[in-house]
């Protein structure tokens, strides 16, 4: 997290517009202190990504305009540092995953996706690994549907 800022900042990319709302709602109110911004592809990502600086990218894959690895080799030329957590709806094999990590992602969550996963997932990459900031009122386990509204 920038130590000018006292918030940590998550930008979620998916052309998906539940998904967006679902992650800006559940991860907003779940992981204490977070900023949630949201873009709905690649172009809107990297303008978002320059405004906000964000300390995590979760980043789908398959998206118009501009599809996740380009996005994320922008983000890496930019700044070797930045967290990314990529994510996709369709069934990518271990090659893609591996080339993906090669770009520089931080890590990799298949969708549909289960909440807690989702929410540690995030608060281990915001506080490396270290949970403090998670909410601990989550209990159930839920898979994520593109049918949440």
């Amino acid at each position: 997290m920038s130590m000018s800022r006292k918030f940590p900042i998550l930008l979620v990319v998916d052309d998906a517009p539940a998904f967006r709302k679902f992650c800006q709602k559940i991860l907003g109110k779940s992981i204490k202190w977070i900023r949630v911004y949201v873009a709905k592809d690649g172009i809107e990502d990297l303008q978002a990504y320059r405004q906000y600086k964000p300390d995590l990218v979760l980043l789908d894959i398959n998206m118009p305009r501009l599809d996740g690895i380009s996005v994320l080799k922008a983000i890496m030329k930019d700044d070797i540092k930045s967290k990314v957590i990529v994510t996709t709806a369709f069934d990518d094999s271990q090659e893609n995953i591996n080339h993906m990590m090669k770009l520089g992602a931080y890590s990799f969550l298949p969708k549909p996706m289960n909440l807690l996963l989702l929410v540690k997932s995030v608060s281990d990459a915001l506080y490396n690994g270290h949970v403090a900031g998670t909410s601990t009122q989550i209990g159930k386990s839920f898979v994520l549907n593109e049918n949440y509204t």
